[in-house]
């Protein structure tokens, strides 16, 4: 693995305790890491995609569209969105093109 792709996929650590007094443990599985999406490569935990650490350093936000995914957020004071559903953008030209095709609907 490269050095670029290290500082993207940080090393997955679990996180036990309360603030002040977290305790850290590298995961179990060798060369778990975690992605952007906020999963763990490996045992597929739940972890910052910023620091890597997952436990009890992450809070869940209480979001009004529960459908949209949990809402988390890191000790580090990163936040995302966990689960998410993916997004597509309609560019213009798929506008024009379909307006074209299927003229007053």
């Amino acid at each position: 693995m490269s050095t670029a792709e290290q500082v993207r996929t940080p090393r997955h650590v679990k996180v036990t305790g309360v603030l002040p007094a977290f305790g850290y443990e590298p995961c179990e599985d060798v060369g778990c890491t975690v992605g952007h999406n906020g999963v763990a490569s490996s045992c597929g935990r739940v972890a910052c995609p910023v620091c890597g650490y997952g436990g009890t350093n992450l809070i869940e936000l209480q979001l009004v569209d529960a459908a949209m995914g949990a809402h988390l957020r890191c000790a580090c004071g990163h936040t995302w969105l966990h689960g998410e559903r993916p997004l597509y953008v309609v560019m213009r030209a798929e506008t024009v093109e379909r307006e074209r095709d299927h003229p007053g609907g």
